[in-house]
C-alpha cells in the first residue's frame, strides 16, 4: 500500500486493498506499532471553519504521537476573513506545511465545501486530509470500519449495518453516510440505509456503490420505515443529515412532524439481531435521535468509535505524509 503524497478527501478515490491496508495499519498502531517518530519534524496545519471536538483533538494528539506538530487555525482568524482567496491561502500554506487537515462547509450551499477542498488540494502542493465537508467524512468512516473489524473480526463484512437517519434540530452534513456507502461498497459490506422520504442520498454516491458492489459482493438496501429497517440488524448506526430536496424552511417544518418516529429506542433493538450494537459518530442530544437507554446501554460502542479516530488518523497521516 503506497499512499504517499495523496490527498484523503473522498473514499471513492481509493480501492479495496488500500482501505484494508489502512485498517490493518491502524490496528497495528493501536496495539503497539505506533511508529512514534514516523513524522518527526513534520508540520500539519489544521484549517477549521466549523466546530469540532473528536476530529480536532484526535488529529492533534495523533500528530504529536507520530513526532509531528499540528497547529489549529480558525478560518475567521486568517486573512480569509479579509477576502483573501482560498487559492492564495492554499499556496502559502503549502510552502510552510507538510499536510493540511481541513473542515470547511456550509450546509446552506451543498457542494461548496467540496469545491473549497479541491481548491486547497490543487494549489497547496501538499496532501490535504478531509476532516468533514458537505459530501464526505472519510476519517470518521474508516475509524468506524476499524471499530467493526475489532468487534466482529474478519467476518465484519457479513454483518448487517443499518445506517439510520435520526431527528436533530440542526442541519448536518451527509458526509458520514456517503463515506460509509463508498467504503462499504468497496469492501463488500452489507449496508442498509433507512431514512424518511425526502432524505435520499446523493445519486453520485449511490451510482458508485452499485457499480463497486458488482465486484466486492456486498449488498446495499434502502428503507423508509425505521421499524422495518432495523429488522435483522447487527449494528444500528444513527446519524442525522440534511435533505437535498427541501429548503431549510420546508425541512424544519417537516422534521418537527416526524420527530417521534425517528428516535432509535430499545424497541428498535428488539427487532434487531440479539446483541446488536449501537454506533453514533457524535455529537448527539439524548432524546432526539436516540434514547439515553440505548446510547448509554451495554451494547453502545460510541466511545470505542471515538477512540478509534486517533488510531485510524495516525494510520492515514503515516501513510500519506
Amino acid at each position: 500500500m503506497n499512499l504517499k503524497g495523496r490527498d484523503f478527501i473522498n473514499l471513492m478515490d481509493f480501492d479495496r486493498a488500500e482501505l484494508e491496508g489502512l485498517v490493518e495499519l491502524a490496528l497495528a498502531m493501536k496495539h503497539g506499532d505506533d511508529r512514534r517518530r514516523h513524522l518527526q519534524d513534520k508540520y500539519l496545519g489544521m484549517l477549521f471553519g466549523v466546530a469540532s471536538t473528536r476530529t480536532r483533538i484526535s488529529f492533534q494528539v495523533g500528530a504529536h504521537q507520530l513526532g509531528a506538530h499540528a497547529e489549529h487555525y480558525n478560518a475567521s482568524d486568517l486573512q480569509l476573513s479579509n477576502r483573501e482567496s482560498l487559492k492564495d491561502t492554499a499556496a502559502v500554506m503549502g510552502r510552510f506545511l507538510d499536510a493540511i487537515v481541513v473542515r470547511m462547509y456550509d450546509m446552506n450551499f451543498y457542494g461548496q465545501g467540496r469545491e473549497s477542498l479541491r481548491t486547497l488540494a490543487e494549489h497547496a502542493d501538499v496532501p490535504v486530509i478531509n476532516a468533514l465537508d458537505d459530501k464526505d467524512h472519510p476519517c470518521q468512516v474508516m475509524a468506524d470500519v476499524l471499530t467493526l473489524a475489532e468487534r466482529f473480526g474478519a467476518g465484519y463484512k457479513r454483518k448487517k449495518v443499518v445506517m439510520s437517519w435520526g431527528y436533530s434540530k440542526r442541519q448536518k452534513s451527509l458526509g458520514v453516510l456517503h463515506s460509509m456507502m463508498s467504503a462499504g461498497a468497496l469492501l463488500g459490506m452489507d449496508l442498509r440505509f433507512v431514512h424518511p422520504k425526502g432524505y435520499e442520498l446523493d445519486e453520485e454516491y449511490v451510482s458508485f456503490a452499485e457499480s463497486a458492489l458488482k465486484l466486492s459482493g456486498g449488498t446495499l438496501e434502502f428503507s423508509n420505515d425505521l421499524n422495518e429497517g432495523c429488522e435483522g440488524a447487527d449494528v444500528i448506526y444513527v446519524k442525522n443529515w440534511k435533505s437535498l430536496k427541501m429548503t431549510r424552511e420546508e425541512e424544519e417544518q417537516f422534521k418537527e412532524g416526524i420527530q417521534s418516529d425517528w428516535c432509535v429506542s430499545a424497541e428498535h433493538f428488539r427487532r434487531a439481531n440479539p446483541g446488536a450494537l449501537y454506533m453514533d459518530c457524535m455529537p448527539f442530544v439524548r432524546g432526539e435521535q436516540v434514547t439515553a437507554e440505548v446510547a448509554d446501554g451495554p451494547n453502545s460502542i460510541i466511545y470505542d468509535q471515538a477512540e478509534n479516530r486517533l488510531h485510524m488518523q495516525k494510520a492515514i497521516m503515516a501513510s500519506i505524509i
